[in-house]
């Protein structure tokens, strides 16, 4: 293989390293922005693998790198379990909204 695919497998597990370290340290206070930074990260992994995968083939891929196609499985499950979180935390606070409503309806009434 040649010197643009191990450039690219380089560049594609330092990405995949930042994009990893993004998710773990999303929270409630930077969650916009770090979310839209692994967004992008992500993005600039996709074109980078994509351009590989065209020029050389998915097989041959996995031969040359099979720690880039375990990273970016680990890193799918993180940000899926990252979603799931942050989606029950929301529907969490959805309920307590409702909640709060519902009470001040009951003091309105009761005035």
């Amino acid at each position: 293989m040649n010197n643009e695919l191990n450039n690219k497998s380089k560049a594609i597990n330092q990405f995949l390293d930042s994009l990893k370290n993004q998710l773990e340290l999303l929270n409630d206070e930077n969650f916009g922005e770090k979310f839209q930074l692994a967004l992008e990260t992500m993005m600039i992994i996709q074109k980078l693998k994509n351009d590989l995968i065209e020029k050389y083939g998915t097989p041959n891929l996995i031969k040359y790198n099979p720690n880039m196609f375990i990273k970016a499985k680990q890193i799918e499950e993180t940000y899926d379990n990252t979603i799931r979180k942050f989606g029950l935390e929301i529907s969490r606070l959805e309920k307590e909204i409702s909640s709060l409503n519902g009470q001040k309806k009951i003091v309105n009434y009761i005035r």
